[in-house]
């Protein structure tokens, strides 16, 4: 393991730029009041109008918890509307996070689950993570930007060394799952504008890349990476082509760097934020009690998740809370926001919610989602995100900084700086 020349000349793609992505005047605006602290409106919906349609938007908001969980468990109801936008982007077989159930997910899942194996966690995911960690932030100064030069170069990194994806300049490449993972799993319905320009430039890159990793696996496999498990697969009766590895690297990639930076960037926000929930945090990383310490972040998360909840379409008439006073009939074809986020502050369902408390039940919590689609690289996240974030933790005096962005920036839902301080 070296992170020698870990800071890379900028990006040299004359066709690609991440600053594409970046949100109008507006948008900006829009996101500090309505996605940075939402609870305000969440609490006033989940009171006045827990499953609410949005005049003008064609999108209905579901809040509350029991009715989050109602359709997130019927996925064959309400589905999944990312497959159009992979599609532009990745030609071939759809990957696992925009299938419904039934074989071809049943089957990517089984094959996911074989290449990443749970005995890699300690030595490949958290001992590795940790290392790169401690060395950057001893070699920082004091002074660090804790999104980029922390919270997303160790996953991409580890996209590099355990992935096995031929990666030579990471701070590209990890802009280039940022943009694709904005476009894939932001507002699904847009007409094509210039977020699509820049989301295709990525993804030809990561594609690229993807493609002579799995040609390398060919010529010298190498059963301790992903790419070279999946390729061992294709011995098998059902293994995978290489379309099909393609598209599962391409989607797993897009699902790991930029899911844990943002969950990281949140974690790191609501500690720097909350005197209460840092004290607790740096209590559990000084006695490097990783088992609390991830406890002390997955609550920090709740109170801050990586966004307000999945989109769904509804794929026949159905009506939700059928029965109750909150029924509401959703038409085939409604666009809904399922918010997990609102669901984990329904006072009716969670206990003192607004408590931060890292010994509240798991069943409290859907920052993972729920049903169907529950991340499946949970296991991996939890150990990547622990052990990157320990050695600042372990800090003193850790602090935003007062130089540049000391708060959490931004291009569009992806963060993307925040520099803090602290005393070496």
């Amino acid at each position: 393991m070296t992170i020698a020349a870990w800071r890379p000349a900028s990006p040299a793609s004359s066709s690609f730029d991440l600053n594409g992505m970046r949100s109008r005047p507006l948008g900006r605006a829009f996101v500090r009041l309505f996605v940075d602290s939402p609870q305000w409106w969440m609490r006033w919906l989940r009171k006045e109008w827990p499953i609410f349609r949005v005049p003008g938007l064609g999108l209905t908001v579901v809040t509350r918890f029991e009715h989050v969980q109602e359709v997130l468990a019927r996925d064959q109801v309400f589905q999944t509307p990312f497959a159009h936008r992979m599609m532009e982007l990745i030609t071939g077989p759809t990957f696992v996070l925009a299938l419904q159930d039934g074989d071809d997910y049943r089957r990517q899942r089984g094959q996911l689950m074989h290449a990443f194996k749970l005995e890699d966690v300690a030595p490949r995911i958290s001992d590795w993570s940790g290392d790169v960690a401690e060395a950057i932030v001893e070699r920082s100064g004091g002074r660090l930007d804790a999104v980029e030069d922390l919270l997303t170069f160790v996953p991409t990194l580890l996209c590099r060394d355990y992935y096995g994806l031929d990666i030579r300049n990471p701070t590209l490449f990890a802009q280039w799952t940022l943009a694709v993972s904005a476009y894939v799993f932001g507002w699904p319905w847009g007409q094509r504008d210039r977020h699509t320009d820049t989301a295709k430039a990525a993804a030809s890159g990561m594609r690229e890349v993807i493609d002579e990793s799995i040609r390398q696996a060919h010529r010298a496999p190498d059963p301790r990476t992903i790419v070279g498990r999946l390729v061992a697969l294709q011995g098998q009766p059902g293994g995978p082509s290489d379309d099909l590895i393609r598209a599962e690297l391409f989607g797993m990639v897009t699902g790991f760097v930029p899911t844990n930076t943002i969950a990281s960037a949140h974690m790191l926000e609501m500690l720097l934020r909350r005197r209460d929930m840092l004290e607790l945090a740096q209590a559990a990383a000084a006695k490097d009690d990783d088992e609390r310490l991830w406890r002390c972040l997955f609550e920090a998360l709740r109170f801050k998740p990586i966004n307000p909840g999945p989109y769904r379409v509804c794929a026949r008439d159905y009506t939700i809370a059928e029965g109750g006073p909150d029924a509401k009939p959703i038409r085939a074809g409604s666009r809904l926001l399922v918010s997990t986020q609102s669901a984990m502050f329904d006072e009716q369902s969670v206990v003192e919610p607004e408590r931060f408390d890292p010994d509240r039940p798991r069943q409290d919590s859907m920052v993972f989602g729920y049903g169907l689609h529950w991340c499946i690289g949970a296991f991996l996240a939890a150990a990547q995100i622990t052990r990157t974030l320990k050695p600042l933790l372990k800090t003193r005096r850790l602090r935003r900084g007062d130089y540049g962005a000391a708060r959490l920036e931004r291009i569009g839902f992806m963060p993307v700086h925040l520099r803090v301080e602290f005393d070496p």
